[in-house]
């Protein structure tokens, strides 16, 4: 059965992969989910991403070899950071940071490495860095001055929703920052009943003052709308938080990515995600 679609949205980085790619790489995983937790033979819908890792430039502060921050381009950006990654690990103060943990750091305050130290202490070399580098994206969707650019890719979202007819929507990391911000816009389409978040930073107060929310704390869909949140308690970008105590409507389910904690296919191979993905296919289209 291939009429059942899913729109996957991955999150604002990817910059090494196309649309075709990313679909093929989310599908496949998908279905491997699906034989491996339901059976050989049950159906896999079909599954688009809409790519927009082409909209947001490239940042210009380095972080080690591979890793990249955007430009701190406007006032209160640095403090944004500072913020989020405060309230994701408290640092110590009178721990300093392990050599070599931090790679290549840019010019930031003390309290920016201290954050990212502590950040490393609790889940590994290198993790400060994956949570800076995914906070400076979010910090661009939000930004003012790239405004056109965020709604180029709720467009890109919008459009493959309307186009495949989706209505289950998989988010994976600052995916799911996107796909939230589009259902407190009423962007989302009314046939959209059943959203999969995975990896997600949405437990962030910060994050949740980016999206203005009237009550903080609270996270809020239309209440036709199921809601699963799947998280890796080590995968950094979540900060080991989950979504149930923010809002009454969300399901948290425990996963363990083994040594990826934050990757998108290990998280759509897990038991959660599959068994959430069948009932959707057998609600939508019933066996006779």
């Amino acid at each position: 059965m291939d009429d059942l679609q899913v729109v996957g949205v991955h999150g604002i980085r990817q910059r090494d992969t196309n649309e075709v790619k990313l679909a093929e790489d989310w599908s496949q995983a998908l279905s491997r989910s699906i034989a491996m937790h339901i059976g050989a033979n049950a159906a896999a819908p079909g599954m688009t991403t809409p790519y927009y890792g082409d909209v947001f430039p490239r940042g210009r502060l380095q972080l080690g070899e591979n890793e990249e921050v955007a430009e701190l381009e406007e006032d209160g950006d640095e403090e944004f950071l500072l913020q989020a990654l405060e309230a994701h690990t408290p640092p110590d103060p009178s721990s300093q940071p392990p050599a070599g943990t931090l790679g290549k750091v840019p010019r930031m305050s003390p309290r920016v490495t201290a954050a990212l130290a502590a950040i490393d202490r609790r889940f590994g070399p290198r993790a400060g860095q994956l949570v800076l580098s995914r906070l400076s994206e979010v910090q661009g969707y939000f930004s003012d001055k790239h405004k056109d650019k965020a709604d180029q890719v709720r467009d890109r979202v919008l459009q493959s929703i309307k186009q495949t007819g989706a209505t289950l929507i998989i988010a994976h990391s600052l995916g799911s920052v996107v796909v939230y911000d589009m259902f407190r816009r009423g962007q989302i389409p009314a046939s959209v009943n059943q959203l999969i978040t995975c990896g997600s930073p949405l437990a962030w107060l910060p994050i949740q003052r980016k999206l203005r929310l009237q009550t903080p704390t609270t996270l809020q869909l239309p209440t036709h709308v199921a809601w699963l949140n799947v998280l890796d308690p080590y995968d950094p970008i979540t900060a080991g938080l989950g979504l149930a105590n923010l809002t009454p409507n969300v399901t948290d389910e425990l996963v363990d990515n083994q040594d990826d904690p934050h990757s998108a296919e290990l998280y759509l191979e897990q038991r959660p995600v599959a068994l959430t993905v069948h009932s959707h296919i057998t609600q939508q289209h019933p066996i006779p």
